[in-house]
């Protein structure tokens, strides 16, 4: 842009000191002024609204919108996305909208459906990066019908725990995963949309280390796979059991004992998993299953071989001091399969 501002209609050799000087010449370089510094108000009203401005302007509110001008060939450094507390409830509909940040958050405590808005125009790649903390494990996560699913070409297909459910295609959060991280793209304005996760793998990919219980937990879907320091695992169908929660009040080395605050709906054979401040010499989180019952008493093994438990495990006379720890059973189908890892 040249600036338009002239002043070659100004004399500057006037008035002429030394003789009298018409009022004309005083007239037409007043107009003169008047005129390129209208012309310079003009040009520089122009620049303060579409210049970019690292800090607002006196009088004026910073927007630097590019309205999706082209910026090319350009170096940068240190650039950060923005990002936008979605909430810290999510359930029912949840709209994204793409322009209020680059990466938005969320805390999902029920059934959600996505639904997006706000995508760049057609011809320009848009997109959002979506992490939700998954609170509720039983809780489905639909995907609008834009994210296709009737092929792999936009990759939800490919996604860990994926599911159709009245042709929408839903997700929902691995065993053992608390937080999910997807990328959400576009070429054509949200039409159709890309989905790639981001702290996850694709299914082809997934290997998980851990020891599954022969029920699975909330999250596993057939195909998943997992393995230890001794067995190789293969999940076979969906997640199906019932969980039942008890609290656990004391362990006794007589008898290999545990009490608990009663075994309503307890199944001999059962996985059992204990979290929290355990004690009585069990290990948190690892997989035991139920040889003994007998209210409030029950004993455990760290062993299952076709179908039943083992030998009972040798436990420690001990108390919870402050808060019971917590033993979750899990009653339903066996959907995982092993195999023994042999050294060669």
């Amino acid at each position: 842009m040249t600036s338009q501002i002239n002043t070659n209609g100004i004399n500057t050799n006037y008035p002429v000191p030394g003789q009298n000087n018409s009022t004309q010449g005083f007239r037409d370089n007043f107009s003169q002024i008047t005129t390129q510094l209208n012309t310079g108000a003009a040009e520089i009203t122009d620049l303060q609204s579409k210049v970019v401005l690292k800090a607002a302007l006196n009088n004026s509110t910073l927007n630097n919108d590019m309205a999706n001008a082209l910026i090319s060939n350009a170096s940068v450094r240190g650039f950060r996305s923005t990002t936008y507390n979605l909430g810290n409830a999510l359930v029912g509909t949840v709209l994204v909208n793409v322009n209020q940040a680059d990466v938005q958050y969320g805390a999902v405590t029920g059934n959600v459906t996505l639904q997006f808005g706000g995508w760049a125009p057609t011809n320009t790649e848009s997109n959002v990066v979506l992490r939700l903390s998954v609170s509720n494990a039983n809780a489905v996560i639909s995907l609008p019908s834009a994210c296709v699913s009737s092929n792999n070409n936009f990759g939800v297909t490919l996604l860990e725990n994926y599911a159709t459910i009245g042709d929408t295609a839903t997700l929902t959060a691995p065993a053992n995963t608390t937080i999910l991280e997807y990328t959400f793209s576009t070429i054509d304005c949200g039409n159709t949309i890309t989905v790639s996760p981001v702290n996850r793998p694709f299914q082809s990919t997934e290997v998980q280390q851990r020891t599954p219980p022969p029920t699975g937990l909330q999250g596993d879907t057939a195909g998943t796979v997992a393995v230890d320091a001794n067995y190789f695992y293969v999940c076979t169908s969906t997640f199906d059991s019932t969980t039942v929660a008890k609290q656990m009040l004391n362990t006794f080395a007589t008898g290999n004992v545990i009490t608990l605050n009663n075994t309503s709906s307890l199944e001999l054979d059962a996985p059992i998993i204990f979290t929290g401040n355990v004690f009585g010499g069990i290990v948190a989180n690892d997989v035991y299953y139920i040889t003994y019952i007998s209210s409030p008493n029950i004993a455990i093994s760290q062993i299952r071989t076709s179908g039943s438990a083992g030998a009972n495990f040798a436990l420690t006379t001990a108390n919870y001091s402050t808060t019971p720890a917590v033993a979750t059973s899990y009653n339903g189908s066996n959907i995982w399969t092993r195999v023994a890892l042999d050294a060669w």
